[in-house]
């Protein structure tokens, strides 16, 4: 058993190294919104652009080798059976949108959405209102959204769920085994957001019984901007329509001047034309410093932050004082987001702010305090924000 935690302190030291600000005492815990670049996907990114620039130039041969390798770590961080699963995009709403737009919509389709969603995952779905299909929304008030509010939402009109795999608000990490089978069960399309999941929490998209996985790379998965990707089911890419196809959609490609060859079948076929290159080489190496220190690891000492910031509120006394939980106390459905209310009587910007004086990176969003560490964060950076944020919390009051 010791050698076991030693194995672990060291992995995660070796995670918590690749951030310079940790060395200078910035005490980053809001990757909910958007995370610091490791040095590892920094150093991979100025390779790529350095060859670009002054090295070979003609990089093709070497990108190809990277999209390949960030396709199949993509595979396994989700546990997609194949890696042509797996398509790129530039974010989580262009992953949905290649959803939505490929199939046949008919007047009287429901979707069933709920009220806390983060607006990529709706707008998606509103579009499709012109054509008479009408999003229902699942009260969420509560920040909790318990299966059998879907299930009890579900009619003869129900096509699809939709739902993120960890709210951005409130945390929820929703039951998806339940909410997957449910939807097999029913013969409705199981369509996941999973830009609050995908690189802190296991992601597993064969159990989940999930048809599409969409994400982007900014948040947890500690990749640069523009760049995610689009998990497809085969059952669901073999009746996604292509609306938008492009010269690498087609089998053969390089057969510049044969028009009439049949698209892909899997789901590369989205991957229109020349991808986001500086991106993915970033995503790959950040994928696989996630990978190499584990995400079960990561959650573990996730959680173990979560849970001490929540005991340190709670007896400090800051809960009575009016600062209350927005986030479950059920264990099973927690995630890496620690919410809560504000008063109204806090000026909430000058709380960010005097976060930001001592150091500490958090989010207000909706009125609601928002923590959100990595597996890199430690014990004695919550135990610093324990004691800001009850300095900061009286002095505002």
């Amino acid at each position: 058993m010791i050698r076991e935690k030693e194995s672990i302190d060291t992995q995660l030291l070796a995670f918590r190294a690749q951030f310079p600000h940790a060395e200078r005492g910035i005490r980053y815990v809001n990757h909910a919104a958007q995370s610091p670049l490791a040095r590892d996907t920094v150093a991979a990114i100025n390779e790529h652009l350095t060859e670009r620039h002054n090295g070979t130039m003609m990089t093709y041969e070497r990108d190809m080798e990277v999209i390949a390798e960030c396709r199949e770590r993509i595979r396994s961080l989700i546990n997609a059976a194949e890696a042509r699963q797996i398509a790129f995009a530039a974010n989580t709403s262009e992953g949905l949108n290649r959803v939505t737009s490929g199939l046949d919509w008919h007047p009287g389709d429901e979707i069933i959405l709920n009220s806390i969603e983060f607006p990529s995952n709706v707008q998606p779905y509103r579009k499709l209102e012109p054509l008479g299909v009408r999003c229902i929304f699942v009260d969420a008030a509560d920040g909790t959204i318990p299966v059998e509010r879907i299930e009890a939402a579900i009619t003869s009109r129900t096509r699809m769920v939709a739902i993120s795999a960890v709210q951005f608000l409130s945390g929820w990490h929703a039951d998806m085994e339940a909410i997957g089978r449910l939807c097999r069960e029913r013969n409705i399309w199981f369509v996941v957001d999973g830009i609050q999941a995908a690189g802190v929490t296991p992601v597993d998209v064969q159990r989940w019984q999930a048809d599409a996985f969409a994400t982007g790379g900014l948040k947890w998965l500690m990749a640069p901007m523009g760049i995610g990707f689009l998990y497809l089911s085969d059952r669901l890419c073999e009746r996604l329509k292509t609306p938008d196809p492009g010269w690498l959609s087609v089998e053969e490609p390089w057969d510049l001047l044969r028009y009439d060859q049949p698209l892909r079948t899997d789901a590369t076929r989205y991957e229109a034309g020349v991808a986001n290159i500086p991106g993915i080489y970033g995503l790959n190496a950040s994928i696989g410093i996630l990978l190499d220190t584990g995400i079960e690891r990561i959650f573990g000492q996730v959680r173990r932050l979560t849970a001490h910031l929540r005991e340190g509120i709670r007896s400090n006394g800051l809960e009575a004082k009016g600062l209350r939980s927005f986030t479950s106390q059920d264990r099973s459905r927690l995630s890496g987001i620690l919410t809560y209310c504000l008063p109204e009587s806090i000026d909430h910007d000058a709380l960010e702010a005097a976060f930001r004086s001592e150091g500490i990176f958090v989010s207000i969003r909706d009125k609601k305090l928002r923590f959100s560490p990595h597996g890199y964060n430690t014990e004695e950076e919550i135990e610093y924000i324990l004691r800001v944020t009850e300095m900061i919390y009286s002095t505002l009051q």
